[in-house]
């Protein structure tokens, strides 16, 4: 490391210290219970969080309270983001209404907005969670940290968080100029720094594709570590990165309600490593609230061991997993988040990022679809809390994306319905699938 980010990751932990050792504190619990998954104390210790959280979330909340008398966790009911957003008042825990509180909001993948609250000690659970899981895949804290992300989506680092975490934003949406790339590549080449890449999987597979296009050789690096997060990181990219830049990228499995659920390990592995230190994990059946046994796909249901300000028990994430067992780890073999088909700007280009992610903008609205009914021309149906108002806002965003003289309609709708599998698709190409 040089000398710069040695300072910093001194500093990470020297301040962390002075507070009590806190971060090192879960970060060491951490690793202990990922690295020893069958060792008696970590059963026990699992075991205990998951009581804790059951008791406090029966015994504070107005929502759970009808809990009490539980035997076990599948007497409480599973819940999702539409059942916490509409009764979010009734979630929060009595205890911690006048703490100190962070707030999380994002549409994911699901077209709804939603927000949750989360206490100190499950924000700080967060950060040595992110710090271990990070480690796992090359990257140590105080490396320089280039993070491809639809930033206006997202509440944006300020100069001086981003000189302190050494992170370089990277608006997605950008890479559609080449030049931009050739910049990126270009800073990375030169840079005599530690470098890490976290960021969408598609923003990956776009650097590739265009490194194939101009036939590059071998690019120059100090590239430790690559994490892909929120889309299918596939073989592709994969061997692609590999191949240009010598570093293996790993997919990993978070969201922002909650924070990494799942990561796969290097190795050219296909598993994920699920998060056991920090969250029960439940599998159920498609069409019913039963489990399903290793080895078949369900929904990845989660209980939340830390987050004592919002309790989400049994929360379904909405994504579909399959769970298992690899050398006494537990897995997931598989994980597919919601549908989103391939949309087209009106200059006919691929737009290979989650245009939905921007609703986080529009708190009022309930649900989000946006269909592509031809070329240059879109539909959106909207599901809202009470009046609207912002309409010519909401479209003069997206045809920053979309193009200028993209057509858009809108259909205020009372519910987008699911899909079978029990997903909603949320960025629909009518023209491919006519």
């Amino acid at each position: 490391m040089k000398l710069s980010e040695l300072l910093r990751n001194k500093a990470f932990w020297f301040l962390d210290s002075l507070k009590g050792g806190k971060k090192r504190n879960h970060y060491n619990e951490i690793k202990f219970i990922v690295e020893n998954p069958t060792a008696q104390k970590v059963i026990d210790s699992k075991k205990e969080k998951l009581q804790d959280i059951l008791k406090h979330a029966s015994g504070t909340t107005n929502y759970y309270k009808d809990y009490e008398k539980f035997s076990s966790i599948e007497d409480f009911p599973i819940v999702n983001k539409n059942i916490i957003r509409d009764n979010l008042e009734n979630f929060e825990s009595q205890e911690y209404i006048n703490q100190p509180k962070f707030t999380f909001s994002t549409s994911g993948s699901t077209g709804t907005p939603f927000k949750v609250y989360q206490n100190t000690n499950k924000r700080i659970r967060n950060m040595a969670d992110t710090v271990f899981f990070s480690e796992m895949a090359g990257f140590r804290v105080g490396n320089k940290l280039t993070y491809f992300r639809l930033w206006n989506a997202f509440e944006k680092k300020s100069f001086v968080a981003r000189v302190m975490q050494n992170i370089v934003p990277v608006d997605v949406f950008e890479l559609k100029d080449k030049g931009r790339i050739d910049d990126v590549i270009q800073k990375l080449s030169k840079s005599k720094s530690s470098n890490s890449w976290l960021g969408y999987a598609s923003a990956y597979e776009e650097i590739c594709k265009h490194l194939d296009q101009q036939q590059s050789s071998v690019i120059p690096n100090k590239l430790k570590s690559a994490v892909a997060m929120s889309e299918r990181l596939n073989d592709y990219t994969k061997q692609t990165i590999n191949k240009y830049f010598g570093t293996e990228v790993v997919s990993r499995y978070s969201n922002v309600e909650n924070g990494i659920l799942a990561q796969q390990p290097l190795g050219d592995k296909k598993h994920f490593i699920i998060n056991e230190a920090s969250y029960f994990v439940e599998i159920l059946a498609l069409d019913s609230n039963e489990r399903v046994e290793n080895g078949k796909p369900g929904r990845i249901v989660i209980t939340d061991l830390y987050n004592y300000c919002i309790p989400m028990i049994r929360y379904d994430t909405g994504d579909i997993g399959i769970k298992d067992v690899i050398d006494d780890q537990p897995v997931f073999t598989e994980v597919s988040g919601r549908k989103i088909d391939v949309i087209y700007n009106t200059k006919g280009e691929i737009i290979t990022i989650n245009l939905v992610l921007l609703v986080n903008n529009y708190p009022e609205l309930k649900q989000c679809q946006l269909i592509q009914k031809a070329e240059g021309t879109y539909h959106f149906k909207l599901n809202f809390e009470k009046e609207f108002k912002r309409e010519d806002e909401f479209l003069n965003e997206f045809k920053v994306y979309l193009g200028e003289d993209a057509k858009i309609s809108i259909e205020y709708v009372d519910e987008i319905p699911l899909l079978a599998s029990g997903k909603r698709r949320v960025m629909v190409n009518e023209m491919i699938n006519s």
